[in-house]
């Protein structure tokens, strides 16, 4: 498992100059009280090599789910938390979810392959 890590493994910085924190973890080890499970906060249906994939994930505690199942994730958490880069591996293809909060506005965009496969804006006010 940590040779595959340390393939991918790339030092991200923030625009200051700073490095991001990063965590690797996969979703199902939970340290959570099962009473209080974290809300999925963005879940997409996408068609990956023609077949319907459905990527969901939670902002709570940056864990990762295809079709379901959990897969191993590299977080990158920066400014103060409100900027999380998640990426992981759905077959072939590299995946990316960007999830960015602004004041009142969440914005969680998907990346395959480093191109935008799909964008949710979030505002309380709505």
């Amino acid at each position: 498992m940590s040779i595959l890590l340390m393939a991918r493994r790339r030092r991200r910085k923030t625009t200051d100059g700073k490095a991001k924190q990063r965590a690797i973890r996969k979703a199902g080890f939970c340290l959570y009280d099962s009473k209080a499970k974290p809300l999925l906060t963005k879940a997409w249906e996408v068609s990956i090599d023609g077949s319907n994939c459905r990527v969901s994930f939670s902002r709570d505690n940056l864990h990762v789910w295809i079709n379901g199942e959990p897969v191993e994730v590299t977080a990158y958490i920066s400014d103060q938390g409100m900027d999380v880069d998640l990426y992981f591996d759905v077959t072939t293809h590299k995946g990316h979810i960007f999830s960015d909060v602004e004041g009142s506005e969440m914005t969680n965009t998907l990346y395959m392959d480093d191109d935008i496969v799909a964008q949710h804006q979030f505002s309380e006010k709505n």
